[in-house]
């Protein structure tokens, strides 16, 4: 350990950070003058002088942001840097950054210049990197307490998603950590307000946690996705949670026989309902073969085709390219309480596709389902077919769309 000339203790010191980072296999270093270092190969026969470097004896942990912004890491090689002359001086002599020379095989003709990342800046990054995890130590605790505090306000199946979710190596969506940690301030601030009242607006969560301007704007940027991963892990739309507002109301597009509490619809056309007569009705239906399918063209072309949606009982719903929880909760009430003997998935042949099959796979599961190909092929398991469709060049439904005979065909395969 060393002490940089900011007293901040440190992992290494310059001759140790040049012989693990700059030196290759065999190599060492020996500090020829001040700042400057000489790299070495020794064998048990020879002695050869492989390159000089410029580092600063001391350096300084807090480097200028344009430094940062060169996103340098210890074996990154750059032959020049978009930095102006005078700040690439101040960044040498402080240690942010070194400049590697290579000599030829006579050991004294350069044979490469290059600026590498400096022990300073790597320091830097190494503190930084130690704080921001303690934060997030700090801040899933503060989670995990939230959670305990509100035990009996919501479902314990819907806390579980959330030590899942804050405790899980990887995120199953693929988060970065910048979403990931910003949806835990998010799910702490909706607890918190949770427990103090039944519903509320999203908008509130920010405004009622933050308490200064602009709190209620604090997760617009990740709305969406924040959405929808509530909703799928409730299979119902967002305001189950008594969230009763989002600035929008989500549709649900399809074709068929469904009945509610309050409304009937029949064959003929492409009717539309809402995340909240979703959640106010009990939807039904007399249909026996459920499509699901991703794209709007597939739902209205299907539509047209009454004499074939009559002859297979069929409801179709489209998802739109993704699923929200209006559909989740109208598509789990359909495969409960009515007639439904099979589901029919159709997407396109795409990684978002293939995500949206494996969630619908996850909610109608309990009934025999199908995953419709685009090569005649249709499958009855979900591992293979994804397989299959990351063998395939992308393509969509529309491509290979087809008519009754074809749709027909599927349902009896």
């Amino acid at each position: 350990m060393d002490i940089s000339r900011t007293g901040v203790t440190i992992m290494y010191t310059v001759k140790e950070f040049i012989e693990k980072f700059i030196c290759k296999a065999g190599e060492s270093t020996e500090q020829l003058i001040e700042n400057e270092w000489q790299i070495q190969k020794w064998t048990a026969r020879t002695y050869k002088t492989t390159g000089n470097v410029l580092a600063a004896e001391m350096y300084d942990v807090s480097p200028k942001e344009e430094i940062v912004k060169l996103k340098l890491k210890p074996n990154t090689r750059r032959e020049s840097l978009p930095i102006p002359e005078i700040l690439l001086e101040e960044a040498l002599y402080k240690g942010w950054i070194i400049q590697e020379i290579r000599f030829m095989k006579d050991g004294r003709t350069p044979l490469s210049t290059t600026y590498r990342m400096g022990p300073g800046l790597f320091e830097y990054e190494r503190l930084k990197s130690e704080e921001a995890f303690e934060e997030d130590r700090i801040l899933k605790q503060t989670l995990m307490d939230e959670v305990e505090d509100s035990k009996g306000v919501l479902a314990n199946d819907f806390f579980q998603q959330i030590v899942q979710f804050s405790t899980d190596e990887t995120d199953s969506e693929d988060w970065g950590k910048e979403r990931i940690r910003k949806f835990h301030y998010f799910l702490i601030a909706f607890l918190q307000l949770k427990r103090l009242q039944p519903k509320m607006e999203y908008k509130e969560i920010g405004a009622t946690y933050y308490k200064k301007t602009g709190g209620s704007k604090a997760f617009d940027s990740y709305r969406e996705a924040f959405i929808r991963r509530l909703e799928k892990w409730l299979n119902a739309p967002i305001s189950e949670l008594g969230i009763i507002s989002v600035g929008s109301i989500v549709p649900i597009f399809f074709t068929g026989n469904l009945t509610g509490t309050f409304s009937s619809y029949s064959l003929g056309t492409v009717h539309a309902t809402t995340e909240i007569a979703v959640t106010d009705e009990n939807f039904q239906t007399s249909a026996k073969t459920l499509w699901l399918v991703e794209n709007r063209a597939v739902l209205t072309r299907m539509a047209t085709e009454v004499e074939f949606l009559q002859n297979t009982e069929a409801l179709v719903i489209g998802v739109d390219g993704h699923i929200r929880g209006a559909h989740l909760k109208m598509i789990k009430q359909l495969c409960s309480n009515s007639s439904i003997e099979k589901a029919i998935i159709w997407v396109d042949y795409d990684e978002a596709g293939q995500i949206i099959a494996r969630d619908l796979v996850n909610l109608v599961k309990e009934i025999p389902y199908r995953l419709i190909g685009n090569e005649g092929n249709v499958f009855r398991d979900y591992e293979l077919y994804k397989t299959w469709s990351s063998s395939i060049q992308h393509a969509e439904q529309e491509m290979t769309l087809g008519g009754p005979e074809e749709w027909s065909m599927w349902i009896k395969m």
